[in-house]
């Protein structure tokens, strides 16, 4: 009996005492992991408040989120690492992960550093472009209406959307241009004096009601003259953006009345596309 109260009493101090090193081994780890949980959580609800405040969008308040929860994940990995096993081989799994991490999140990587230089150029957003990119043969135009971690907006003078990758954004050229659409009109005068309708044109720019748009009569370019007819092209500017299609037939349907004696056939090209 007396045997058996020995073994107890050599053997609990040895288990309390490796118990207590693994709970101070592990306190600090502990502690720093529970600091990072609350920082991320501080951080989550900032992006969510801005998100609600109209700053930033969901789509880059999900982007952030998960960043920064991938890097709480990893640095929470490397404290406990820290504690089990050697130096050497912690700088040998930070090397591992550092390698893993990059060539899983490699595009999402190379598109938020694109997405932060195209955030530190804060004169693109609102602005009407010529955008030529890498590897494409036709520049587009548009403005640029938003800037996504990983993906940008860009919106013709129609409100049609592109959506371009920031890599490709961050290396194009892009050259400022002012939206415009063209007017081809056709006007049959018979044996009238074709210079008196070149008159009736530019008289009707300055009195119709003109929309949204801004006609410039002085660029008024003849393409032709002869064969009882006048073909015109007219340049029009829109004042706001998107167009709609509205807006389109109510200038033509303006144009049409103050030229009908002449038969008018109009055309709208798009600069843009054309």
């Amino acid at each position: 009996m007396s045997m058996i109260n020995n073994t107890n009493t050599t053997t609990t101090p040895f288990s309390m005492g490796v118990i207590e090193q693994i709970f101070f081994d592990l306190l600090t780890p502990i502690l720093i992991t529970l600091l990072i949980g609350l920082i991320y959580l501080v951080i989550t609800r900032f992006l969510t408040a801005l998100m609600n405040r109209g700053r930033i969008s969901a789509a880059t308040k999900a982007t952030l989120s998960r960043l920064i929860g991938i890097i709480s994940v990893f640095t929470i990995i490397v404290v406990f690492l820290q504690v089990i096993v050697s130096v050497e081989m912690l700088v040998i799994t930070i090397a591992i992960l550092v390698f893993v991490s990059i060539l899983v999140f490699f595009y999402e990587l190379r598109e938020f550093i694109a997405y932060i230089n195209l955030q530190l150029l804060r004169h693109l957003h609102g602005r009407n472009y010529e955008i030529k990119l890498p590897y494409h043969e036709k520049p587009i135009y548009g403005r640029i209406v938003n800037i996504e971690p990983l993906s940008s907006t860009i919106e013709d003078i129609y409100g049609r959307r592109i959506y371009v990758a920031n890599t490709l954004l961050v290396n194009s050229v892009m050259k400022e241009y002012i939206p415009s659409i063209q007017l081809r009109i056709k006007l049959s005068h018979a044996e009238g004096d074709p210079f008196t309708v070149v008159k009736d044109i530019t008289d009707s720019i300055k009195s119709i009601d003109l929309g949204i748009f801004r006609l410039d009569e002085k660029k008024i370019l003849i393409e032709k003259i002869g064969g009882g007819e006048v073909v015109t092209r007219i340049y029009a500017y829109p004042t706001s953006l998107p167009i709609r299609l509205t807006d389109l037939v109510k200038l033509a349907d303006s144009l049409n009345k103050s030229l009908t004696k002449y038969n008018p056939v109009i055309e709208f090209i798009d600069t843009e596309y054309h």
